[in-house]
């Protein structure tokens, strides 16, 4: 007997347009590379899935509590250089067990615990010490990286990747570039500026006194200082919280602030943040594992999208799939957004390009064979 209760998609070519004009594919993170469409996957659900957690630190423990606490995945991998530390913190994981949904813990200082992983989330990196941007973590973290990339996709080839290393836009797009032009465009991207979104909701919602779920609004652009809050996209249920052309008051400009000041404030009173991005790392998770094409503001590559010019990885809405990036939200962007979403890339721009170029080894030039010489 045929399933009796296949999806209603008698509407489904009426959209098509929209999802066309509205949206794009992903962006490959060098112009020199082809584009290639996003593979199509029908929408499902995916359980039992692995995942594999690098990097051990603060960060990295907070998405392992809150994976486990999702109950996401059937077996979580987790790996750190620091054997020792690492090992102690999967024997406190594993005596939990009884507490969570059958989530079967492995842990490692290499990296044989993470093969065949379906995502991989790296948080390795130098921490963000007081008063210190995400930017000025450039060239350590992207040392980091190059050790990191090459054993990921040794053991999980097919996986999805999930960067949440600071500075987060840069370092996906290094590890973009590090997992090369045959690695699927849209299936390395970054936590971006879904943690931002979600501390902007929140400030909102709770001026209202609403649930932050009832607060539909995007921070885009950087995950960090040069953040932009679109507030020309901002709905408190329905409604749009600014008329058509208006700028946001001062007031408004202060939720900004305080939203990109909220990482500083955490830091400065614990040393470190944890627990959110963890809980927005996993709410990444899920979408992916579970194939459900949550709209997330994740980094991708933006060049070519608001006249960018550089191989500029910054966030926007994109729509998630078991492939990672499927497709890439293009904002109806004021002047004034566009105008800053176009010096953020610049900035970034400015501090990623003295090590894009030299990311990966020349190619070896192969040796032309030499002309048969005559006889005689």
């Amino acid at each position: 007997m045929p399933n009796l209760v296949e999806p209603d998609t008698q509407f489904r070519d009426h959209f098509v347009d929209f999802r066309v004009a509205k949206t794009v594919n992903t962006i490959p993170y060098d112009e020199a590379i082809p584009q290639k469409p996003a593979r199509e996957t029908p929408l499902g659900n995916h359980s039992s899935k692995k995942v594999t957690v690098v990097g051990m630190g603060q960060v990295g423990l907070g998405c392992v509590v809150a994976i486990l606490n999702q109950d996401i995945c059937g077996t979580l991998a987790l790996v750190d250089i620091a054997a020792k530390k690492l090992e102690g913190e999967a024997k406190d994981f594993q005596q939990g067990s009884a507490f969570h949904q059958h989530t079967t813990i492995l842990a490692s200082d290499t990296y044989d615990v993470s093969e065949n992983s379906d995502m991989v989330v790296i948080t390795a990196g130098v921490a963000q010490q007081p008063g210190e941007s995400r930017l000025s973590l450039v060239d350590r973290n992207a040392n980091i990286m190059k050790k990191i990339m090459p054993e990921v996709l040794k053991y999980s080839p097919n996986a999805t990747i999930l960067i949440v290393s600071n500075p987060c836009d840069i370092m996906t797009a290094i590890a973009a570039k590090l997992a090369g032009p045959d690695f699927p465009q849209g299936k390395v991207f970054g936590a971006g500026t879904c943690l931002d979104s979600s501390r902007f909701q929140t400030l909102i919602a709770q001026s209202i006194d609403l649930d932050p779920k009832n607060v539909h609004g995007y921070i885009i652009g950087e995950h960090g200082d040069s953040s932009i809050p679109v507030w020309s996209s901002v709905r408190v249920g329905a409604l749009p919280l600014l008329e058509p052309g208006e700028e946001p008051n001062e007031t408004l400009k202060k939720i900004h602030k305080s939203v990109v000041n909220s990482a500083y404030d955490i830091i400065s009173l614990k040393g470190y943040t944890n627990w959110a991005i963890g809980m927005s790392t996993a709410h990444i998770c899920k979408a992916v594992l579970n194939d459900t094409r949550t709209i997330i503001p994740v980094s991708t590559c933006v060049r070519g999208l608001y006249d960018v010019e550089g191989d500029v990885f910054l966030s926007l809405p994109c729509s998630l799939s078991s492939q990672g990036v499927q497709r890439v939200a293009v904002l109806p962007l004021t002047d004034s957004e566009k105008a800053t979403f176009q010096k953020c890339a610049k900035g970034i721009w400015e501090v990623q390009k003295p090590i894009w170029e030299n990311l990966l080894p020349p190619k070896e030039v192969k040796a032309e064979p030499a002309e048969p010489k005559s006889e005689g």
